[in-house]
């Protein structure tokens, strides 16, 4: 099965409880931002993506979120295929904890008979897919938009930080790493900051020190669709 581009994690947030989208081996080893990392991009214009998924409904879910990326992804094909085998590769196995998944081509460095993202199973659909979304972003490159250097989140810092070491036991570097660490280099693709962003954190208000919090978004954003078509313009495969 194809799912051709045209022309070409349930993430709750401090409090009442925080579950974050990285295993605990990927917290140390990834920087998370809300921009795109075009070091990152998938270069050849096709991706394989192997679904290892024993629950059909989130199967189904998956392949969803996989068709609403590429409707908005010129240049990008995805070909999903059944199994352990591709580019990208999508399991829920129970012997793997939390939703996450490497960003981008970060995924060739995990071993071949290994997941490079997960997805825990739930009976909530809509969250599931909320989170399949999300967790297909980073696959193709995206980090996460609460990072964004140009954020007005207010955050309540010592509270996030208490927060993240009593639910998850993160120590303080986890913490800075993952929520508010921003960019930096020379491979980043930038837009404007998109509260509405998939790729953004739902946030409570009493995280925040002016009680303005970030509701979840569902699907795509404008923003979304944005920077991936200008991660994945067919330009940049020689189209």
């Amino acid at each position: 099965m194809s799912i051709t581009a045209p022309g070409a994690t349930t993430h709750s947030f401090y409090p009442p409880h925080i579950n974050n989208d990285t295993s605990a081996s990927e917290r140390t080893s990834r920087t998370k931002r809300g921009i795109a990392d075009t070091s990152k991009r998938w270069p050849d214009g096709i991706v394989t993506v192997a679904l290892d998924l024993k629950d059909q409904k989130s199967k189904a879910l998956v392949v969803d979120a996989l068709r609403e990326w590429a409707h908005h992804t010129p240049g990008l094909q995805f070909r999903v295929v059944d199994g352990k085998e591709g580019d990208i590769r999508i399991s829920d196995d129970e012997g793997f904890n939390g939703n996450w998944s490497a960003i981008g081509t970060d995924a060739k460095k995990i071993p071949l008979h290994e997941p490079t993202m997960h997805l825990n199973r739930s009976d909530d659909s809509k969250g599931f897919r909320r989170t399949a979304l999300h967790e297909i972003g980073h696959a193709l490159g995206l980090e996460h938009e609460h990072q964004h250097p140009e954020h007005d989140i207010n955050w309540k810092e010592s509270s996030v930080y208490k927060a993240f070491e009593q639910d998850d036991n993160w120590d303080e570097e986890d913490v800075y790493n993952n929520l508010f660490k921003l960019p930096t280099g020379n491979d980043l693709l930038i837009t404007s900051y998109d509260r509405r962003s998939i790729m953004h954190y739902p946030i409570h208000p009493s995280a925040t020190k002016d009680s303005r919090g970030v509701p979840a978004n569902d699907s795509l954003s404008e923003g979304d669709k944005e920077i991936i078509r200008k991660l994945y313009t067919p330009k940049r495969f020689g189209g």
